[in-house]
């Protein structure tokens, strides 16, 4: 139950006013995904998710030098997979809203406002790690380990890897 009070509370913080529940592109915030007719998906898949209590008890004080951003899709089965287990991880590491973005692409990974331009978004969910305005890494479609570990290595500079990457 404190956990969706911090959920509900994350979401009223969160960067995106005036909400529309029907919108399918464009800026959104947590309270979109809770309550949108698109997302119905959203909080069972939260709830259901087991954190990797291990990982996430290593130092991740580093994580607060990042801002995120989340590219993804209400339909596609990875981003109804993953966008809620991430963000559970985020609540659970007390990642402040301020610092995070959550976007919503169209099947073509485009918006009408152009959020993704210079993004190279080709999957959804992509999720940007950026530190003064610059992607230092990125987590592509699912995790290569599990979202805990993989975050840890992004954020400690480990020579974390997508599971697209390619040189």
């Amino acid at each position: 139950m404190k956990k969706l009070i911090y959920l509900l509370s994350f979401s009223i913080l969160a960067c995106t006013s005036g909400n529309n529940y029907q919108v399918t592109e464009g800026e959104i915030d947590i309270d979109y995904l809770i309550n949108s007719p698109n997302t119905t998906w959203f909080q069972k898949n939260y709830e259901s998710y087991t954190l990797d209590d291990i990982t996430l008890n290593q130092d991740f004080s580093k994580l607060n030098e990042y801002n995120i951003e989340i590219f993804m899709n209400t339909r596609c089965h990875d981003s109804e997979r993953e966008v809620p287990r991430f963000l559970k991880i985020l609540n659970s590491l007390n990642f402040s809203s301020q610092n995070l973005r959550i976007i919503l692409v169209n099947s073509e990974k485009k918006t009408s406002d152009g959020l993704e331009k210079g993004k190279n978004i080709t999957n959804t969910p992509t999720i940007l790690f950026l530190k003064d305005s610059k992607e230092k890494n990125r987590i592509v479609e699912f995790p290569y380990e599990n979202l805990e570990k993989d975050i840890y290595k992004i954020i400690n500079d480990m020579g974390y890897k997508n599971v697209y990457y390619s040189e």
